[in-house]
């Protein structure tokens, strides 16, 4: 894949994080466990059933993600008193072509019908999987499982590689499948889930909550491998006590440590109850109703204004699968943290409705993991627009928006959020006159609150007519005393100090960008940096002088300090893909950093990220936990004088919130 992306880029505080990882699947799990199924159905059913909705994809068509999980299935398989039904289908592959209900037994799978090529993502079909499975295989409880890729509230779910560029199958026909089995079949199911990307939303739950009693989702990406089904199966088949409560604890405590096991930095996975899911979106709908209200008072420069202190709180919430850079708009915020932001007070928010929120959200989420290095997510999102607001996109995801069955408050506060951030009249940040100072440069900022992110370039001024941009940094300096008195916005960097270069395996150690990551937040004494690279893949023909095939993406860098010495360390732990094309977060394979694999930097050109040919990055194996530190594939500190001698150029950039790039 040609690599060329419009470079946006957004802070957090001081500067939204630049990017976000952008990966990972979907697998989405709707499920009902015994204990809480009807009492009063007769003894000679079954006591649970569990279907598997396993849409293959690429993800089983390129990487077996999902023959591993039905492996995971056998290991278990169905009893006496538990059915365990999968249909499977929609991956490019021998096997994959047609759809296929089966049940697992253990150690092997039974074809039970071939229904023919059908196209996984079509609502109907779903429809009639449901009913069927319900039909055939008679318990006192259910449970439903959808297993593909996921985008969270507006993305939807699944992707038919049979079916090319037919889409996904939104959440509205979700409910409409869901909806249409339940007037066949009456069955109501104890637990739905997500064994899936981004599905711990709000909006998913109080849409899905008339269909069942009990959701299990993940706020953030999973990991390819996705969960482990072995425990969860395990506990329903061998634990005649189980309910939708125990079940859904087993999910997610299995599915930590899995991605433990990879070393996962920000896994997530909860369970809601569902019949609290009115009140939690009814509180944060109060809310938005308030933040609307102040969106609409007053003159043009005053809505202006208070809509650039609603992007500030949006830009500093803990947020998933947000990047200007890839130009991913997932655009989830954390629920808890978003309505919490001190700025919110602006908008006559009041504590009452903040004790509502997280009242209701203490009663829906009943039990909530994360990965140990994670900031402490709430287990339920919300979409709050960003990236999503620019003119150019505003419009389609404001309908899919629309589409979401949900209170009118949340609708109207997307709407006007996006109306004011698509405005040709938005005023715009710019930069004043660059000032040096010894070891310092400062430039004031006109129109700060409308700056989305500032930050810092070095330059090669050997051809002064045409500089070469070589690295971008964060703001790391401090303007002097008595600059800031005049009451300017200003920003400052070390022109000289702060830049960074990443040894190769093979030839000397190259000059990279290197950008904060700090949102998702992350625990107290740790952190985590990005460098943007174009990973080359080798298995490709890449010809001299023609088309690189590869994919962009970043490199994970683990800081830490020693608290006795201060000694820093910068560890390059993973590699992180970034594609904003897709409605769908992509499942990406955790283990990706492989000894001698290939990476140019990416550079500025012409406002658009594009990789540096002529530096050339041979990466090491990142090693465990248990790697030496000797052995750590680390970041270098470098002078500008190092990197680009007596030819150094030094600029500051902005970036505006609706993506345009001053440098």
């Amino acid at each position: 894949m040609h690599f060329k992306s419009t470079v946006h880029i957004h802070p957090p505080s001081p500067w939204s994080r630049w990017l976000l990882l952008p990966l990972l699947a979907l697998m989405l799990l709707l499920t009902a466990c015994g204990g809480s199924g009807d009492s009063s159905k007769s003894d000679d059913q079954a006591r649970a059933t569990v279907l598997v909705y396993v849409v293959g994809s690429n993800l089983e068509g390129e990487d077996n993600q999902a023959s591993g999980n039905l492996e995971e299935m056998m290991k278990v398989g169905s009893s006496q008193d538990v059915n365990i039904i999968v249909e499977t289908g929609g991956a490019d592959k021998d096997g994959w072509r047609t759809v296929k209900r089966q049940k697992v037994l253990k150690g092997s799978l039974e074809v039970i019908s071939d229904v023919g090529a059908q196209r996984m993502t079509d609502p109907d079909n779903l429809q009639k999987f449901i009913e069927w499975g319900v039909e055939s295989y008679p318990a006192k409880s259910y449970h439903l499982v959808f297993w593909n890729h996921g985008g969270g509230p507006l993305g939807g779910f699944g992707e038919d590689s049979n079916f090319p560029d037919t889409g996904t199958m939104p959440l509205p026909q979700i409910v409409q499948a869901l909806e249409g089995a339940k007037q066949a079949t009456g069955a109501t199911f104890d637990l739905i889930g997500f064994d899936a990307c981004l599905m711990a939303s709000a909006e998913v739950a109080y849409m899905l909550s008339p269909y069942a009693h009990y959701l299990v989702a993940s706020q953030e990406i999973e990991p390819g491998p996705g969960w482990d089904w072995t425990p969860y199966l395990s506990h329903v088949v061998n634990d005649s006590g189980s309910t939708a409560v125990t079940s859904g604890k087993a999910i997610v405590d299995a599915y930590m440590a899995k991605t433990a096991k990879f070393q996962s930095h920000f896994a997530t996975l909860s369970v809601t109850d569902l019949s609290k899911s009115a009140a939690l979106i009814e509180s944060v709908d109060a809310i938005a109703r308030t933040i609307v209200d102040k969106l609409n008072t007053g003159t043009a420069a005053q809505q202006y204004s208070a809509w650039a202190d609603l992007a500030y709180a949006r830009r500093v919430t803990h947020d998933f699968q947000t990047s200007w850079l890839f130009g991913n708009m997932f655009d989830l915020v954390d629920l808890a943290d978003f309505v919490t932001q001190p700025s919110l007070g602006m908008f006559d928010r009041t504590p009452e409705q903040v004790e509502a929120v997280e009242s209701a959200l203490n009663e829906a989420v009943v039990y909530n993991r994360h990965g140990k290095e994670l900031w402490a997510a709430s287990g339920q999102t919300l979409y709050m627009p960003l990236v999503s607001a620019q003119p150019d996109v505003g419009a389609a995801h404001l309908k899919l928006h629309s589409a979401l069955n949900i209170p009118q408050g949340l609708k109207d506060l997307v709407r006007r959020y996006i109306e004011l951030a698509s405005s040709p009249d938005l005023p715009k940040p710019s930069l004043g006159t660059l000032v040096n100072t010894v070891d310092t440069a400062y430039a004031p900022l006109n129109n700060p609150g409308f700056a989305a992110l500032e930050y810092a370039n070095l330059w090669d001024t050997t051809n002064s007519s045409t500089p070469r941009h070589l690295a971008v940094k964060p703001l790391d300096g401090s303007v002097p005393a008595g600059v800031a008195e005049d009451d300017k916005a200003y920003i400052a960097a070390r022109p000289d100090e702060g830049w960074f270069r990443l040894p190769s395996a093979v030839g000397d150690s190259v000059l990279v960008s290197v950008l904060p990551d700090d949102t998702p937040r992350m625990a107290a004494g740790y952190a985590m940096y990005t460098v943007p690279v174009f990973a080359v893949d080798e298995d490709e023909d890449n010809e001299a002088g023609g088309r690189i095939n590869g994919e962009s993406g970043l490199l994970q860098v683990e800081y830490t300090e020693d608290d006795a010495t201060a000694a820093k360390t910068y560890r390059v732990v993973g590699f992180l893909s970034g594609d904003g094309s897709s409605p769908l977060a992509s499942r990406a394979d955790p283990s990706v950093l492989k000894q001698g694999q290939k990476f140019y930097p990416l550079v500025l050109i012409e406002g658009e990220w594009q990789p540096d040919l002529s530096r050339t990055i041979i990466g090491f194996d990142a090693g465990d936990d248990d790697t030496p530190q000797d052995q750590w594939w680390q970041l270098q500190p470098a002078t500008s004088h190092e990197l680009c001698g007596n030819h150094c150029g030094f600029s500051f950039g902005i970036v505006d919130y609706q993506g345009k790039m001053s440098m």
